[in-house]
């Protein structure tokens, strides 16, 4: 490993570069030279070198610490034979060395690496292992080894450091070592957690006082042994190490070591210094979390010892645990004034407030089946809790929101039985969950009069930046998701009313045409979102109130956000309107829903025209048999939503943003509609006309026969335009992006209109234009050739046997085309002939013939390896096509005729990386393997033996490695 003479020289030069040349070229050059020089093995003497050199600068110091570090982590097989003893006594002189500082504690990693590679049998005789080694060497550095000395003054930080490092990096991902040595490392640490407790104690009583940070290192370090002695490993991956050990220290031990003494002295430090109050936050938590270890296993339900339920004795926690719970609950939530006075500083004391909230939490948390009881002494963190959540700053008010949903899951029988400890039987337990949904409901309502005004958009919310909008976007899902649990508490109807009393007084200021000066839209909207938020925990149907804040809607002024958020609180209660229409019809009440939704529909803003569009087909799909009498109006929404994207066909096409405009806001009443001034977006056209088939499928058979012909009179009129017959004259090559509007309109309507004869009748009238329109883009536009086929899909799949007539022209197409152009789409067309007539006695003849035709030419194009890589959507078609054949009509494609070709085809694609088509596949040889039935075993004996020792020879080099494990079952 010797360097180069001047290796050091130019390493010393590149980081000065790296760090001071004004020049970006220069550094770019300086830092590509060091990225070489780290992945070369001069590294590890120069860097030796450089850090033993007293002349090095501290730029210089960290860098070469830092390279060590990644040495030891990633090249740590490269070094010689015997080597490793001579590093770690370098490693632990360069300790002794540096101050605290970055660079130490890339060394102190380095160490850290370094024990993950050597077992702990080679740190010496004792077989104590690293930890053991390190503090013989370190607490010997002094000549009488007297800690006080100036060495042992040096080496105490050292160890200490040591100590903080080792079981954070327990159980990492980041030193190459093999998996058994990651968990073997993992539980020497654990097993060393107390003597490493021990440890920090006497550094505790030798480090002098003026140690800087001297009580923030020793917690810290403290709350890394506490997590670790408990079996918990703080890696990159969560499951890192293996199944959890059992823990090393007891909580009656940890309840009386000073150390947790220490830890809950300077939680009173919040005012004085909160540097060591934030180091005593992460202590406590370790605590609190130690004294539930024993009794849960991957955050799943209390189990005691003895794997079995323990919610009803202290809630789950054991009785060992007691003493250290009574220890630390009282000391935390005797932090509630110091919470309260920092939610007056105007954020100031943000970040003391931040660690007591995460306290109460972590308290509520890790005793929510306890405090579900509803003990007396298990109130105080209820409490604090609904304190953290009126913060000022919703960030630390969020903090609780976990604590609230699982308190509500356990109340709510969601997670066990809350009433699970009573000894009596059904009665009792439901008055005992009874007695605890009463003494908890208060608190929720306070929740949520605490929470419902943090969503209110704040001013300058126009000028976000996209980020802005996504946390904001997230803060409001989360307190949405908590008003759902607290709704769920308190009930639907009193969340309702607890929500609407500000809400009714705005609404009161609302015009639509000319608003009042005092009307405030950004708290209705937030008001609205909290109604839209609980409506999974609805008030009756009957309720009056919610009724009319439904009716309200029709009065709110056309800004964008607000007609978005009214627009999906309809769409949220659309259940619940049609168990109240069911009650007691209410046409005025969906009169003024549709105006809403109209006017939202026709808005400039895109996302607007989005949400009114889904809560539209919502709300159909909800209460489409009470529509009839609104069918006018709708049919001339409809047609106006058809034409609107009439500029904007090509949109879907060239992928462009989502909608193409607003339109005029429409009129007041769903009655008149108004034309837009620009498009919709095709899929939100598409959400309109979903809704209208929900409607039309509710008509009697005899009523919905002229809606659905009016319906689809302009889109026949469109393809009739773009597909004339071959006599008429018309555009040679209709524009791609309308020919997928006009048929994804078309499949929209044969796929939601349930009433079977009337799809049969419509379609076989279209038929013709339809085979125009694949024949005529089979050969030049794939993608418009799926979207038909997807159309004729879901005609068949409506209709089924009443369009057996049109099976025979429909495969003969298919045919025809994938003979000219082997287009995936008509493989998967064929494949759905099979899925919905495959059972047919009278289709089986023309499904034969056309299986046998496309398999003929798909294995003349999948021949190799490489024509699969190639082709993988041809692949995969073909192999499902294979497979639906089998389970519907196995005799047409296992025969002698076809079979062989299918076998030949897998033996030579079988190793292909596509996942779909690999699947399709092995899917297809299982299933036909699996076959039972005369005719098939009969044909497999006779096509199989030649194939079987290929076969089983890809199909074991498949399992061997050939294919990723996430395929070996459907290879086994």
């Amino acid at each position: 490993m010797a360097a180069m003479p001047d290796a050091g020289a130019t390493f010393k030069e590149a980081v000065q570069a790296l760090n001071h040349h004004p020049d970006p070229a220069v550094k770019q050059q300086a830092e590509q030279w060091l990225k070489q020089f780290q992945e070369g093995s001069e590294a590890w003497t120069v860097c030796d070198r450089l850090l033993h050199d007293s002349a090095s600068s501290p730029e210089a110091n960290f860098m070469c610490a830092q390279t060590l570090k990644h040495k030891v982590q990633r090249d740590f097989d490269d070094l010689p034979v015997g080597a490793a003893g001579s590093l770690r006594d370098s490693l632990v002189a360069l300790l002794l060395r540096f101050g605290e500082g970055p660079t130490r504690t890339q060394l102190a990693l380095a160490v850290a690496s370094l024990a993950a590679h050597l077992p702990a049998a080679e740190w010496g005789s004792g077989g104590g292992g690293a930890l053991q080694w390190l503090a013989a060497r370190l607490t010997g550095a002094g000549a009488d080894g007297n800690a006080g000395n100036s060495a042992g003054a040096t080496a105490l930080p050292c160890l200490l450091e040591l100590l903080t490092v080792f079981p954070q990096e327990a159980g990492s991902y980041r030193p190459a070592v093999r998996p058994d040595r990651r968990r073997a490392f993992a539980r020497e640490l654990i097993t060393a957690s107390q003597a490493a407790v021990h440890l920090i104690s006497s550094c505790v009583q030798h480090l002098p006082e003026n140690t800087r940070n001297k009580r923030g290192r020793i917690l810290d370090a403290y709350a890394a042994w506490v997590r670790l002695s408990q079996g918990r490993l703080n890696a990159d991956d969560p499951s890192a190490g293996g199944p959890r050990e059992p823990p090393q220290i007891d909580p009656a031990t940890l309840a009386a070591h000073p150390l947790t003494a220490l830890a809950l002295e300077s939680l009173g430090l919040h005012a004085t210094d909160e540097a060591a109050f934030d180091h005593a936050v992460d202590a406590v938590c370790e605590l609190v979390r130690a004294t539930v270890t024993a009794t849960t296993s991957g955050g799943g339900s209390a189990v005691d010892n003895t794997g079995t339920d323990a919610v009803g004795v202290n809630g789950g926690i054991p009785p060992a645990s007691m003493p250290l719970v009574q220890l630390l609950v009282p000391r935390v939530m005797a932090l509630r004034p110091a919470l309260t006075a920092a939610a007056g500083t105007d954020g100031a004391d943000d970040d003391v407030a931040k660690g007591i909230a995460r306290l109460f939490a972590e308290v509520g948390e890790a005793y929510v089946d306890l405090i579900a009881t509803g003990a007396p002494d298990a109130i105080a963190p209820v409490e604090a809790l609904l304190q953290v959540t009126a913060y000022p700053d919703t960030d630390i008010a969020a903090m609780s929101f976990f604590f609230w949903d699982r308190l509500s899951h356990v109340l709510m029988g969601r997670r066990g039985d809350p009433s699970g400890d009573t000894n009596g039987g059904p009665l009792e337990a439901e008055a005992e969950r009874a007695r605890r949904h009463q003494l908890f409901r208060p608190a929720y309502v306070h929740l949520i009069q605490n929470i419902m005004g943090r969503l209110r958009y704040p001013d300058g919310f126009e000028h976000w930046h996209r980020e802005e909008r996504q946390d904001f976007k997230r803060m409001r899902y989360a307190v949405a998701d908590t008003l759902t649990e607290a709704a769920a508490v308190v009930g639907g109807a009193q969340a309702l009313q607890i929500i609407a009393a500000p809400l009714q007084e705005l609404l009161a200021c609302a015009d639509a045409a000319a608003p009042s000066p005092s009307f405030d839209w950004r708290k209705v909207e937030a008001a609205l979102y909290c109604v839209r938020s609980i409506s999974k925990e609805p008030p009756p149907p009957d309720d009056p109130l919610l009724a009319s804040l439904l009716a309200s809607l029709a009065d709110l002024p056309a800004h964008p956000q607000l007609l978005y958020t009214a627009a999906l609180t309809a769409s949220a209660y659309s259940e619940w309107l049609s168990g109240a229409l069911s009650c007691a019809p209410n046409p005025a009440l969906l009169q003024r829903l549709f105006a809403v939704l109209h006017r939202a529909l026709f808005h400039d803003d895109t996302d607007t025209r989005g949400a009114a569009a889904l809560a539209l087909k919502h709300l159909c799909d909800a209460t489409a048999v009470h529509l009839a009498p609104f069918l006018e109006p709708l049919m001339q929404l409809y047609t106006t939503a058809l034409t609107s994207t009439s500029t904007v066909a090509g949109a879907k096409e060239t992928e462009s943003s989502a909608g193409t405009g607003g339109g005029t806001e429409g009129a007041a009443s769903s009655s008149r509609v108004g034309g837009p001034e620009r498009g919709m977006d095709p899929d939100d056209v598409l959400q309109v006309i979903e809704g209208l088939c929900y409607v039309v499928s509710a008509l009697p058979t005899e009523q919905a026969d002229p809606v659905l012909t009016a319906m689809l009179q302009p889109i026949a009129a469109a393809l009739m335009h773009a597909f004339p017959p071959a006599e008429s004259a018309g555009p040679a090559a209709p524009d791609s992006g309308l020919i997928v509007l006009h048929f994804d309109r078309l499949a929209t309507v044969m796929r939601h209109v349930a009433h079977p004869e009337l799809v049969a009748g419509v379609f076989r009238e279209l038929w013709p234009v339809v085979a125009r329109g694949l024949e005529r883009c089979g050969d030049r536009d794939e993608r418009a050739a799926e979207h038909i086929c997807r159309c004729i899909k879901y005609a068949f799949r409506t209709s089924r046997y009443r369009l057996t007539d049109l099976v025979a022209p429909a495969a003969a197409l298919y045919t025809q085309m994938f003979a000219r152009r082997q287009h995936a789409s008509l493989l998967f067309a064929v494949s759905e002939l099979v899925r919905s007539f495959g059972r047919d006695e009278s289709c089986f003849e023309t499904l034969r013939v056309s299986l046998e035709e496309v398999m003929s030419w798909t294995s003349k194009i999948l021949r190799e390896l490489s024509n699969f890589d190639a082709a993988p959507d041809v692949a995969d078609d073909a192999f499902l096509l294979a497979k639906v054949c089998v389970s519907h009509c196995p005799s047409v494609v296992i025969n002698i005729r076809v079979l062989p070709a299918v076998i030949d085809m897998a033996l030579a694609g079988l190793h292909v990386q596509h996942r779909e088509a690999c699947c399709s596949m092995l899917i297809f040889l299982r299933n036909m393997l699996q076959a039972r039935d005369e005719g098939s075993v009969g044909v497999l004996r006779q096509v199989l033996p030649p194939r079987g020792e290929a076969l089983a020879r890809a199909l074991l080099g498949g399992a061997l490695g050939s294919l990723p494990t996430a395929r070996l079952e459907d290879v086994t």
